[in-house]
């Protein structure tokens, strides 16, 4: 399983460098884990689910009682979406929760990409974080 990571802004290489490497990831009907929360991540997972690829979502808060996307629930029901997360009786995301939610999805994977990571932001300190940690992470060409 490979765990995809983006920052919420991206510029415009690395939403395309991204894509291509969705649709690839679709074809090969390769696994991909992560939160997809930011604008390039759910674009990714769209790009999964409508190829009927197999996805992992990592939730932030508690899974029980939490409302899915009407389109999430036939990839979920046929067995090739699963939705999962490590807290119980978090529901709001934090940023504190959305970085844990990121470490976890990257040490279930193994190895993360990186479409792009904002200079200073949130998750450039975490990649640092899990580089440190003996993660793989691999950038994607921009």
């Amino acid at each position: 399983m490979t765990g995809f990571f983006a920052s919420r802004q991206c510029p415009g290489t690395a939403i395309r460098a991204a894509m291509d490497w969705a649709v690839a990831q679709a074809r090969g009907k390769l696994p991909v884990i992560g939160g997809f929360h930011s604008p390039l991540e759910q674009s990714v997972l769209e790009v999964l689910l409508a190829a009927h690829s197999p996805a992992v979502v990592v939730l932030a808060r508690d899974v029980a009682g939490a409302t899915f996307p009407v389109d999430w629930r036939e990839p979920i029901e046929a067995g090739r979406m699963a939705v999962v997360s490590a807290w119980q009786g978090a529901s709001r995301l934090t940023a504190e929760l959305a970085a844990e939610r990121n470490t976890l999805a990257a040490r279930l994977a193994q190895c993360s990409v990186v479409a792009h990571a904002a200079e200073g932001g949130s998750l450039a300190g975490q990649i640092e974080a899990w580089t440190a940690e003996g993660l793989s992470i691999q950038r994607l060409p921009s």
